[in-house]
């Protein structure tokens, strides 16, 4: 985790990286839609006042730009947002600073963690967590964190023999000794459009507008004493008018399916891989080794599942199964899958919220049996338009424990 201190005249210590010297004709804009259609590419996107009812729309680069970011550390809220960015201290006083919204007051209420990229499905925490530089971890409740005496942990110890109550101890870890913090936050629905960014960011803002190779955000939800900020499109990944609306299959819980009358039998479950990196919607790439079925279950109970299949490329030569969509004990996609197997992009529509994803009939066992999906979202038959925005959240860092 990284962090800065500022001095008595505010200065900011820490740089970032950006690239903003694109020109507009060097992005364009792929709307998602339900339903099998593909629509067309645009060079210019419609500004929020005028969106024409996708579901989203992709950002897409035409050429290949490098760009260096030194964020490692991500501050993420119970709504789905994310923030690239770092600690920053002034005195006692604590706060998150992000490259678009500048500082960030840190409200533990409404924290979900804070630490590395974190993307995919996760179950939900009983306890408060810190993990140590060490791998130690301590779980209890976070009471407050500042600049000074770093994350308050109140932990419980069991009692002794004489006294068999619990105890309750306070302890104070210094920030520096910390690579995670994660937090038991009720997860809540995200709320207004949501923008993904390339530096890993999620923002959720009012509205938007666009302005040749740059996009005004409106009203970020995060920083209600920000009016707007400016961004370039290079820096957007995708955007969604309601989040609701599209879900990405790499945060939808799922289970292994074993088949015990399968020829090959794997002597592990089924396994799934992923590349945790910012993505569009967040799907990122995921890796599906069988023999054996994937379920999925999801928020969407009627929509598209939309996703680009192709090779996992450590396997490419050896695949050789057969990989079987279903949903609702009805098959809905099926194709052998071999070396000769060319990126395929599917679009299903899906009457349940539970999807099974089978591989099976593999000639090499596990080692060919395997296929790699990217983009994989859930599309809503109905989008709908971007619920209102949460409350303001509170100034203080500090977390209560009611």
């Amino acid at each position: 985790m990284t962090y800065t201190k500022i001095n008595s005249s505010g200065l900011f210590l820490a740089m970032f990286f950006a690239t903003n010297l694109l020109a507009a004709d060097l992005v364009v804009f792929q709307p998602v839609v339900s339903g099998i259609a593909i629509p067309e590419t645009t060079q210019n996107p419609p500004t929020s006042n005028q969106w024409p009812g996708w579901c989203g729309v992709r950002v897409q680069q035409q050429k290949n730009i490098f760009k260096k970011l030194n964020l490692k550390s991500y501050y993420a809220l119970d709504d789905g947002q994310r923030f690239a960015g770092i600690f920053e201290f002034d005195n006692t006083k604590i706060s998150w600073r992000n490259n678009v919204l500048e500082s960030i007051f840190i409200d533990l209420e409404h924290a979900q963690s804070i630490g590395p990229l974190s993307i995919g499905g996760s179950d939900t925490k009983l306890k408060d967590t810190v993990l140590l530089v060490n791998n130690d971890r301590l779980d209890g409740f976070i009471e407050s964190i500042d600049g000074t005496t770093g994350v308050a942990l109140q932990v419980t110890t069991p009692g002794t023999p004489i006294n068999e109550k619990l105890t309750k101890q306070l302890t104070h870890i210094p920030i520096e000794r910390i690579v995670e913090i994660c937090l038991s936050t009720k997860i809540k629905q995200p709320t207004g459009w949501r923008f993904w960014m390339s530096d890993g960011s999620v923002i959720d803002v009012d509205s938007w507008s666009d302005d040749k190779n740059k996009c005004h955000l409106k009203g970020p939800h995060i920083n209600p004493e920000m009016q707007a900020s400016t961004i370039f499109w290079n820096e957007v990944l995708s955007i969604a008018p309601n989040p609701n609306s599209i879900s990405a299959l790499a945060n939808c819980s799922w289970k292994a399916i074993t088949n015990p009358d399968s020829f090959v039998p794997r002597l592990s479950p089924p396994t799934i891989k992923t590349e945790v990196r910012p993505a569009s919607f967040d799907a990122i790439p995921m890796d599906l080794h069988g023999p054996g079925g994937f379920k999925f279950t999801t928020n969407q109970t009627k929509g598209t599942l939309s996703a680009l299949l192709s090779l996992p490329p450590q396997l490419e030569k050896k695949i050789n199964c057969q990989i079987t969509i279903e949903c609702e004990g009805k098959i809905l996609w099926q194709n052998k899958v071999t070396p000769n197997f060319k990126p395929t992009q599917i679009k299903i529509p899906v009457d349940s919220c539970e999807i099974i994803v089978r591989l099976d009939e593999s000639k090499h066992g596990a080692f060919g049996c395997a296929i790699r999906m990217n983009e994989a979202i859930l599309i809503s038959d109905s989008c709908g338009t971007p619920p209102q925005s949460n409350p303001p959240p509170p100034i203080a860092p500090v977390k209560s424990d009611l």
